[in-house]
């Protein structure tokens, strides 16, 4: 299966999930991506830590839960890196590169305008603009800027270079009107918000189960597969949601029907079998069971050409999630 990863700041994106929602926002775009860059993550491990202490000085009978919860949210941090499912993103990791070497020749035209239209801006957001601001509020929206504008070039150089599908997790519409148009991660942004969001009770371990299983890898692919088509017909995000709607009605409403089929049928065949024990012919006893067999490989081909059949990890995550 082809690689996708995304990015995301450790800065503006992780502290309020990790502490509002003990990383739900994580775990849904954990059932998309292979895995997650996070920019700064070393920095998140720091700027807890401050905190804590500085609360601790200000307060010295500071409630445990505080304390406990901190240490909570880098501990699992720390073990989601370990597992693979995240990963630190760092500039001198992407543009010391060897690779990067080539980045010129093998980026295409678009993607090279791209490439200097976020260069430009990140410049322009430079220092002293950001550091002298006297406007909190905007100089965090600066910062706010100046991280994905960043995380969008590194996703630029990442996928040139490496051949790896890379995204970041916000929509640029939410940070910036002027970065250039980044098709793919509007469609995943879609995707994304079509996924459940699982709870604080649900484990990490049933997360990589099922991205581990067979048949929701090949779903998995389906999808991925999807958005990539959909990322080079251009269509506006409304566009892209509606034939995303209609392609999940479709394939549940297929998927209704087949199995309405199906249970009629294995019913019928159940329902006749004490007659058939009576009678104790053996191949007939063994009707039901071929039945319940028959039905799994019905609703299977039902499902491999079903339409929408690109929306059956979705669906099947809601149900599961």
């Amino acid at each position: 299966m082809s690689k996708l990863i995304a990015l995301k700041s450790g800065t503006h994106e992780i502290l309020s999930d990790a502490w509002h929602s003990d990383f739900s926002n994580l775990k849904q775009q954990a059932l998309l991506f292979d895995q997650i860059g996070i920019y700064k993550l070393s920095r998140f491990y720091e700027s807890l830590e401050e905190s804590l202490d500085l609360l601790k000085k200000l307060n010295p009978k500071i409630p445990n839960e505080i304390s406990s919860k901190t240490e909570a949210i880098i501990t699992e941090l720390e073990w989601l890196k370990q597992t693979g499912i995240i990963f630190e993103v760092n500039l001198q990791d992407v543009f010391q590169d060897e690779s990067t070497k080539g980045f010129a020749k093998k980026v295409s035209a678009q993607k090279f305008e791209d490439a200097k239209n976020l260069l430009k801006k990140i410049i322009e957001n430079q220092t002293p603009k950001l550091i002298n601001n006297e406007n909190n509020a905007r100089k965090d929206q600066l910062s706010k800027e100046q991280h994905y504008t960043l995380l969008r070039l590194m996703s630029i150089i990442i996928e040139t270079t490496k051949g790896i599908t890379t995204v970041t997790t916000l929509p640029h519409t939410e940070y910036s009107r002027e970065a250039p148009n980044f098709q793919k991660g509007d469609v995943v942004q879609i995707v994304i918000r079509k996924l459940p969001l699982p709870n604080n009770e649900t484990p990490w371990e049933q997360l990589i189960d099922y991205r581990n299983d067979p048949e929701n890898q090949r779903n998995l692919l389906n999808l991925r597969r999807w958005i990539r088509k959909v990322s080079s017909e251009n269509l506006q995000p409304a566009e892209t949601e509606e034939e995303l709607e209609w392609l999940i009605n479709e394939f549940q409403n297929h998927m209704k029907i087949h199995r309405m089929k199906a249970n009629t049928e294995t019913l019928e065949v159940i329902v006749k079998a004490p007659l058939k024990l009576l009678e104790l012919e053996f191949s007939k006893i063994t009707e039901p069971l071929f039945a319940l067999k028959k039905r799994q490989i019905n609703l299977m081909e039902a499902e491999l050409n079903a339409p929408g059949r690109e929306m059956a990890y979705i669906i099947k995550a809601k149900d599961t999630f």
